[in-house]
């Protein structure tokens, strides 16, 4: 899969919104898929240990974050089982009383052996064309406390 960007906009400042980007641990609050999320805060950054359901599979994996507050957090995959690359950024803009938030992902699923390849395109879809607005939908409404 190639470089996927998309945005919202939220009725907050950008530093409104990453205080929730960087609230880690509370994903599974309000995030659907993320079922778990653990994050180890060190001089090099975020470690953050993600388990996802998207029905279709389980997920696990483990990113390596740079938080730069209150404008950026990027990241590159430091471990999964299912993903060869992972890595992406929140983008915050200002917009007056909104914050223009631009998410990009690049995500490479590694085909494990007996597992048919139309299972790992459908994974990469899922992840992409449904989850992702559901995400960013998700991220809003926390931010906007609704």
């Amino acid at each position: 899969m190639a470089m996927v960007t998309s945005e919202v906009l939220v009725a907050v400042p950008p530093e409104k919104l990453f205080a929730v980007i960087q609230d880690y641990d509370r994903y599974p609050e309000f995030v659907p898929t993320v079922k778990s999320c653990k994050a180890r805060r060190g001089a090099g950054g975020v470690e953050v240990d993600y388990e996802l359901d998207l029905g279709l599979k389980k997920i696990a994996y483990t990113l390596q974050l740079v938080e730069e507050p209150p404008r950026r957090v990027a990241w590159t995959l430091k471990k999964s089982d299912w993903m060869k690359v992972s890595s992406g950024s929140w983008e915050l803009f200002d917009e007056g009383a909104k914050t223009r938030a631009v998410y990009s992902v690049d995500i490479q699923i590694q085909k494990p052996p007996l597992i048919p390849q139309s299972l790992v395109d459908r994974i990469s879809d899922e992840l992409t064309k449904v989850q992702l607005p559901r995400m960013l939908e998700a991220f809003r409404k926390r931010a906007e406390g609704k």
